[in-house]
């Protein structure tokens, strides 16, 4: 049986016309989507929503990617979390510790990418269903 919820998106970026972008790619892509432009914020919704995906950018005023990555994966270690920078020289950042996100995009990223990178993670969450349409017109 395929669940016919609407994928839940946290977009969590400190530039607006990176949320806004990934926003309108969620509306493209039939998605319920929230935005939080710090870490600080993005944790709030996380616990409220509870989201199937967040996109999570790693430079960030008062709490960066990589420390609400580790937050939300300790309250959910299933929740697929890809990193986004505009930085090459990120993997020094990640610890070892076992953490690690779902996925990388490096900015600026092309919309296929992104789009496909959201339908592989989306359906470790099964309810990815709603994606079969869009892929053709991203192309």
């Amino acid at each position: 049986m395929i669940d016919e919820q609407r994928l839940k998106l946290l977009i969590v970026d400190d530039e607006k016309m990176i949320r806004e972008n990934l926003a309108m790619l969620a509306v493209r892509l039939g998605l319920e989507f929230f935005t939080a432009e710090d870490g600080g914020t993005a944790l709030k919704i996380f616990m409220r929503e509870q989201p199937d995906l967040v996109i999570l950018d790693i430079y960030m005023p008062r709490m960066n990617g990589i420390v609400a990555m580790h937050k939300m994966k300790e309250l959910d270690p299933d929740c697929p979390i890809i990193l986004i920078t505009g930085f090459l020289n990120y993997n020094q950042l990640l610890q070892n510790d076992g953490v690690k996100p779902d996925g990388f995009i490096v900015k600026p990223f092309q919309l296929q990418a992104i789009t496909e990178l959201i339908q592989k993670l989306g359906k470790k969450r099964n309810r990815a269903n709603q994606f079969s349409t869009f892929a053709e017109a991203v192309t």
